[in-house]
């Protein structure tokens, strides 16, 4: 699947193309958009991946080659193609790498031939809900659960079956020793109770399991005086697994549009709400990873003059990390950045109130963030 956005400030060009498009298999239209802000938009905040651009050129306000100049700079993995009327246009084309270069009226075959050079390019995107691709699905950010690849949600009989198979699948198909799991999930009980409990909830799992067709998945081991581990059946769709291949890729290309995914995927966070005290070094392991994911793009945000999206992951790490007073200055520093010294002055009193903040060369300085606001970014 090849996903695409299309921009024309004629609504009759944008709704001929959007149409052309809607007909050719294998794309997916994202978004038509009739100004470039709304564009732009739409590409720094949405989650999903965006393959390919269409581009109209003489538009009102900015034209569609620093319009593709800003889209490259904010989301380089998107492709570029332009619509025009005018000829004189393919030397600034060739200038921000457009893929190609369409001279209206456009008709159903200039599309085709940009969407064959995208594929023979870049090749095309597997779309995930295509029966071929459907996998078992186990979601660990949020509430714990599984669904078969039909899409049909494992039902557990009791709520300890269901934290018996997040404590497996927690471990990463690593085996886990029968004294272990009752320490996490049985602490404190009697040992002979607690070892009944274990063997029955194994039971009903295993029920619970083979009732959506979900055979062998428990299996136990003799090593270390009995042990358990998981044999998911092959794809499985892990979201954590998803998660840190995201931050991989983001890392090592330093993309907004992989910085954004990884932010959407964590959600809630890990097994958020659950309860289950064994998985808290986890949980703070990947809350820290998912702060310094927000910082980044908050930090991405302002390096692109839109400090109003930068507002939203500062207030959520603000709130992850209340006592740290760097986050709290970069914070007022950011409303400075968007002119609302009001608003700014107000939360530098709150926070130094809160924090006792009031140490001579403290990071959290109005005056020094008055004074050069962009500094803390």
């Amino acid at each position: 699947m090849i996903r695409v956005i299309a921009i024309d400030d004629e609504q009759p060009a944008l709704r001929r193309v959007g149409k052309l498009l809607q007909a050719i298999d294998g794309v997916q239209v994202c978004g038509l958009f009739d100004r470039p802000k709304q564009l732009l938009d739409h590409a720094l905040t949405s989650p999903e991946p965006i393959d390919l651009a269409f581009l109209d050129i003489e538009m009102q306000g900015m034209n569609g080659v620093e319009l593709a100049r800003r889209l490259r700079e904010a989301r380089p993995e998107i492709q570029v193609a332009f619509l025009t009327a005018y000829e004189e246009y393919a030397r600034d084309a060739f200038d921000v790498e457009a893929l190609d270069y369409l001279l209206k009226p456009i008709v159903e075959g200039d599309l085709a031939r940009t969407l064959q050079r995208f594929e023979k390019r870049f090749g095309r995107r597997e779309d995930p809900g295509s029966p071929s691709e459907r996998k078992l699905s186990v979601r660990s950010f949020g509430p714990f659960s599984v669904a078969t690849a039909g899409g049909e949600p494992i039902r557990f009989r009791n709520s300890k079956s269901r934290e018996l198979l997040a404590y497996l699948h927690h471990a990463r198909e690593k085996s886990v020793g029968k004294a272990q799991i009752l320490d996490s999930l049985w602490q404190g009980r009697d040992v002979e109770k607690a070892q009944a409990n274990l063997h029955s909830t194994v039971y009903q799992l295993r029920k619970d399991l083979e009732a959506c067709g979900l055979h062998g998945v428990v299996e136990q081991l003799k090593t270390a005086g009995g042990s358990y581990c998981l044999r998911w059946p092959s794809p499985v769709d892990d979201d954590v697994a998803e998660y840190e291949k995201t931050c991989r890729h983001y890392e090592s290309t330093n993309s907004l549009a992989h910085l954004m995914q990884a932010i959407q995927l964590y959600g809630d966070g890990y097994l958020a709400g659950s309860g289950y005290g064994w998985a808290a070094p986890r949980q703070a392991e990947l809350e820290l990873r998912h702060a310094q994911l927000l910082e980044a793009l908050a930090d991405a945000y302002v390096g692109r003059n839109r400090h109003e999206l930068a507002l939203g992951p500062m207030e959520k790490l603000v709130h992850l990390q209340p006592l740290d007073e760097r986050l709290h200055a970069k914070m007022v520093a950011l409303l400075l950045l968007m002119n609302r010294s009001g608003d700014a002055m107000a939360y530098y009193k709150l926070m130094t109130e809160l924090l006792d903040q009031a140490e001579e060369g403290s990071v959290l300085d109005f005056a020094r963030l008055s004074a050069n606001p962009a500094s803390m970014f």
